[in-house]
């Protein structure tokens, strides 16, 4: 009896524990499970963007969350600071015309939202309770993604702090002509020690800085810069200078054409380097490059031309034929003429020079298949001043029987080229540093903006695309534009087609026009009439005293905008005997395709920053202010 009893309770025990466990794991489950529930289209908590705690928003939520906090970075800016001095960096760039405006820095909100709402939410649900539960011990903080234009911000440093630097200078070689002869004395001046700012320490900070949505001030540090070349190393170098002088003059040959090299041509650009760890004279690279560059460059150099068509009656007709280019490889070359006098007993130096091929050949023209226009965009420039309306009609023509190859990427940017004088282009007013000056490429984003809208009505993938900083008239409805600069953004779009696509460009009264012409390959695109929300007003007018201006006069250098989300879709249905690559791979591959895998959805997203106005204000002489960017303004708020 008592042992029947003993195994019972033996029994019962296991059950029990058996119990208990299953009894806690559905309590867990349904907890967890409950939670999941509650913040299934919730960023889980515990999780930062930058300094931003995004816990228990929506991703829309966290999105306008995040963009506020990056707008005010934009209209504040963040400062640098060194010795006495302190400069506002802002990460956009202002334009008078409101066109002309581009970002420094950009921020990929989208990408850094959708990186928080997927913490959590792997395919493993004991990592993800793993990672909820360190969420709730331990913040999550995620860096925001963005990309900075590193050109822009060392011409801020420089153009801020460049006065504080002195940098190192090497061991120089000077020389002087003896009187009434002409006999040269070499020798050698001696290295200084200099001082340089740390701009790669600071753009770091910067980096750290937006990555953490942080507008905390940057002090930048300053080195000791050591030259490179030292009196004491530089050995015998009257008689290595003498040595080369002996050996000019030079005969410079390309092709039939002949220029001779002589002393007053190499004797400025003789210098001191160093050599398998020895103080040699050769010549400064640079300047020498830079001498065959400004006179006999443009002997040589032939601008390469591409065969551009134009539609008459229905086909395609030449009007300007293909041509390759010619360039001199400056820097080779001196390299070259360097080469010769040091390590030669020849004076005859080839230059070097570099076929630059056309994109595209006249030779090409058979078989293109450009049929009809497969998609027009338009914008208004109503209201535009002289110089935007010259630029507009400039970079149209630009455009103007450009092909794009089946299978290319075309970039607007590359296939505009240099934007400059030279290339026809007048400068609008832009805003750099409180400061207005000229720039060009005003009323090019007017272009950027009507291919866009070719692109989409075309039925063409678009592969790069960005909206301007703050709303602009003339590309309204907002969410349809698309802005550019050189080097970026850029605007880009695919040639996804079987056949060549033609760009014709027109100009109607204040409406730009761009016709795509190619082959119908039997896709359909429709898009969206774009929603825009989150409408937010700008800050107080900025004043600024400033010198430049009488006393009591008033000039307004940007006006203000509201700030704005907008979006719309974009659909694209191909044709199934024109099935897109994606198809292609699928039948390789065996696997099922469905009716769905014929259609290519995108949403289109843009953010408006809200910008206040700025206005400059004419004062007799300035108040003390730190946070003034140039000696002749200070800056009310």
């Amino acid at each position: 009896m008592f042992s029947l009893h003993k195994k019972n309770n033996l029994l019962k025990w296991p059950l029990m524990t058996t119990a208990v466990f299953l009894t806690i794991a559905i309590i867990l489950a349904g907890f967890y499970f409950s939670f999941t529930h509650y913040y299934k289209d919730k960023i889980y908590p515990g999780i930062f963007v930058g300094n931003i705690n995004l816990s228990g928003l929506s991703g829309n939520q966290a999105l306008s969350f995040v963009n506020r906090k990056i707008d005010n970075i934009n209209q504040n800016g963040i400062t640098f600071k060194y010795y006495n001095q302190e400069t506002i960096f802002l990460p956009m760039v202002a334009s008078v015309e409101s066109d002309l405006v581009y970002q420094i820095v950009n921020f990929d909100v989208e990408k850094s939202i959708s990186n928080a709402m997927q913490i959590g939410r792997s395919d493993n649900i004991k990592n993800n309770i793993l990672q909820i539960i360190k969420n709730y011990l331990k913040n999550t903080n995620l860096k925001i993604t963005f990309t900075i234009n590193e050109d822009e911000i060392n011409a801020f440093f420089d153009n801020n702090f460049s006065h504080f630097a002195t940098p190192a200078k090497n061991a120089e070689l000077t020389y002087e002509e003896k009187a009434y002869s002409k006999i040269l004395n070499f020798s050698v001046k001696k290295e200084e020690y200099g001082q340089i700012l740390d701009y790669e320490k600071a753009l770091k900070q910067l980096k750290n800085n937006l990555a953490n949505l942080s507008d905390q001030n940057i002090k930048i540090s300053a080195n000791i810069n050591y030259p490179e070349i030292f009196e004491k190393d530089c050995l015998n170098i009257e008689a290595k200078a003498n040595k080369i002088i002996n050996r000019l003059p030079l005969k410079l040959f390309h092709e039939n054409n002949k220029w001779n090299l002589n002393h007053d041509d190499v004797l400025s650009r003789l210098t001191l380097k160093e050599n398998n760890q020895k103080i040699i004279v050769g010549l400064n690279i640079a300047t020498t490059s830079a001498y065959l560059e400004k006179f006999i460059a443009p002997k040589i150099n032939i601008e390469p031309i591409d065969a551009k068509f134009e539609i008459v009656d229905g086909k395609v007709k030449e009007f300007q034929v293909s041509r390759d280019g010619l360039t001199l490889d400056a820097k080779n070359s001196a390299c070259a003429i360097e080469n010769i006098l040091l390590n030669s007993t020849s004076s005859r130096v080839d230059l070097i020079a570099l076929v630059e091929k056309s994109k595209l050949n006249t030779s090409e023209i058979n078989g293109f298949g450009i049929t009809e226009i497969i998609g027009t965009g338009h914008s208004s420039f109503a209201g535009s001043p002289r110089n935007r309306r010259h630029n507009i009609k400039v970079g149209a023509d630009a455009l103007n029987g450009i092909l794009i190859k089946p299978g290319d990427e075309f970039s607007l940017v590359k296939t505009l080229g240099e934007i400059n004088a030279k290339s026809g282009y007048l400068p609008e007013l832009v805003i750099k540093e409180n400061k207005t000056i000229p720039e060009y490429g005003g009323g090019l984003c007017q272009i950027g903006t009507t291919v866009f809208r070719s692109t989409i009505e075309s039925g063409l993938p678009v592969t790069m695309r960005r909206n301007h900083s703050y709303r602009v008239s003339y590309y309204e409805p907002a969410g349809t534009d698309a802005t550019i600069y050189n080097p970026w953004p850029d605007y880009r779009f695919a040639n996804d087609t079987k056949n060549h696509i033609l760009i014709q460009s027109r100009i109607e009264g204040d409406d730009l026009y761009f016709d795509f012409w190619g082959t119908d390959d039997g896709r359909t695109a429709t898009h969206t009439y774009p929603v825009i929300y989150n409408i937010a007003r700008p800050g107080p007018t900025k004043i600024i005293k400033t010198l430049d201006l009488k006393p009591g006069e008033k000039k307004c250098t940007e006006h203000a905008h509201n700030g704005a989300d907008a979006y719309f879709d974009y659909t694209v249905t191909y044709s199934k005997n024109n099935p897109p690559s994606a198809i292609k791979e699928k039948k390789e591959a065996e696997e099922k395709i469905n009716d769905e895998d014929y259609i290519i959805e995108k949403r289109f997203k843009s953010h408006y920053v809200p910008w206040r106005a700025v206005c400059l204000v004419g004062v007799e002489e300035l108040s003390e202010n730190k946070t003034a960017s140039s000696s002749k303004e200070s800056i009310n708020e």
